[in-house]
């Protein structure tokens, strides 16, 4: 009963915000290209660079062996996490920016891992809960437990 109430109070709220999100509505010829980050052709299967939106941090996915890697730029501050166990504290640099994550995109991986930025935030993790990580200029730290 209440999954269907938070349900109805979240489509009742996204319409809402959709009828204040624009004063007037785009022309019918006009397209709005949503870019996806990591999202080309052969994305599975080449390393990806994606940063925050300010590029703070910086973070490098790659597929052998599937981890995330992120740094903050400010102090070195560097975590890897992979599917696998908790987010672990390492000493990498990270040269290239590479795509910048939009504040509204999730970007999921194989194996569970995603991550997703504010302006100038990173946070990834698991979706089972096994491990995560969180990058800040306000404040960093890892979590989480072994896979058994």
């Amino acid at each position: 009963m209440r999954i269907i109430a938070a349900a109805a109070a979240c489509a009742a709220l996204a319409s809402t915000a959709a009828s204040f999100a624009g004063a007037a509505p785009a022309p019918p010829n006009a397209r709005t290209a949503v870019h996806y980050a990591c999202s080309a052709a052969n994305s599975a299967d080449v390393p990806c660079r994606f940063s925050t939106p300010t590029g703070n941090i910086r973070c490098l996915w790659t597929p052998s062996p599937n981890q995330v890697t992120c740094e903050l730029l400010s102090n070195h501050r560097a975590y890897r996490l992979r599917p696998t166990g908790k987010a672990k504290t390492v000493h990498v640099t990270i040269s290239a920016r590479g795509e910048t994550l939009p504040t509204n995109q999730l970007l999921t991986f194989p194996e569970s891992l995603g991550c997703n930025a504010t302006r100038t935030t990173m946070f990834c993790g698991q979706a089972y809960g096994l491990g995560e990580f969180k990058l800040s200029p306000k404040g960093s730290h890892a979590a989480g437990r072994r896979a058994r």
